[in-house]
């Protein structure tokens, strides 16, 4: 995901404009998320521009990691480092973070390995799930309407807060956006009124009423193994009569917990000769909606892993 500039552009801005903070989001995912809490907390208190924009006379510019990898005289203000899937992406993204003024790193999606032997930049801050890292959220109550708990900071300060998403890999990017908006000074009340002004990017677990009653939440952007991982654990912690999922790939399914899940119901080529228990599979798109919407009851989730076609899956909106 690069923003179309080249080197003598951001370099010849940033000469012209030294006062410009630049944030750089590298990771192998979660840099749209990234980008959305940033720009919403931070854009709180300063004008943001999403990469070189010479007509927006910006106080932050956020850069995607191409932008800035090839140009080693480039020094960013913060990186932030969303995900590394390997030591070859650790590498590459911990180079660009070490030479800036300071690193932020998701402790969930980079390993401790990566972290140890690649992140040399003394002024750093993780962000994560819990303990040990220096930004985490404590949940204290988890509906469709989002999710209620403390913010926990670098100081170990709990900060109420009710954020209107669901799945603690959401909060995530929240608590990194909350990092850099407090290295750059942020007032702490827009920092909260910000953050919880955001809501769910389309796909990316976002709920609406469906048939019967049911809620259907909507995960389809992103059905990545580890994106399905982060939807079902979301699901596990709301209540419900009734838990389905809806998938075209089994295999991502890998660690399903039918004691908390009802059912898996699965878009195939074709269907297999032994199915378990618990498996509904379906070679007709049309035959699966219709099937969803006998098993739909008022109050139970229905969670799309898959993008059903619009025309199709608007029957199970209502």
């Amino acid at each position: 995901m690069a923003f179309g500039f080249g080197k003598p552009k951001i370099l010849k801005y940033l000469a012209k404009h030294p006062e410009t903070e630049t944030v750089v989001i590298a990771g192998s995912y979660g840099r749209k998320s990234a980008i959305r809490a940033l720009g919403t907390i931070l854009g709180s208190q300063f004008t943001v521009s999403f990469g070189l924009n010479k007509n927006v006379k910006a106080d932050v510019i956020l850069l995607d990691y191409e932008s800035s990898a090839e140009f080693p005289e480039f020094e960013a203000g913060v990186v932030v480092v969303t995900a590394c899937q390997n030591e070859a992406e650790a590498q590459k993204y911990f180079a660009v973070a070490n030479r800036a003024r300071a690193v932020i790193v998701n402790r969930c999606d980079v390993s401790e390995e990566y972290i140890q032997k690649y992140l040399t930049n003394k002024n750093s801050v993780t962000y994560g799930d819990e303990l040990p890292a220096n930004y985490y959220f404590e949940n204290t109550g988890s509906s469709l309407d989002g999710q209620t708990g403390d913010i926990v900071n670098l100081d170990g300060e709990h900060i109420p807060v009710n954020l209107k998403i669901l799945g603690e890999h959401n909060i995530r990017p929240i608590l990194m956006a909350c990092a850099v908006a407090r290295l750059y000074g942020v007032e702490r009340e827009k920092i909260l009124e910000a953050a919880e002004a955001i809501r769910p990017l389309n796909g990316r677990m976002s709920p609406a009423r469906g048939i019967n009653g049911s809620i259907i939440i909507d995960d389809s952007a992103d059905s990545t193994p580890v994106s399905v991982y982060y939807g079902l654990r979301a699901i596990y912690a709301m209540d419900a009569p009734s838990r389905i999922v809806v998938t075209d790939d089994a295999d991502k399914l890998e660690n399903i917990n039918f004691d908390l899940v009802s059912e898996a119901v699965i878009l195939c080529n074709e269907k297999p000769k032994q199915t378990p228990g618990h498996y509904k599979y379906f070679t007709d798109e049309l035959e699966l909606v219709n099937y969803l919407g006998t098993r739909a009851e008022e109050g139970g989730i229905i969670l799309l892993e898959f993008p059903l076609p619009e025309i199709i899956g608007n029957y199970l909106w209502q």
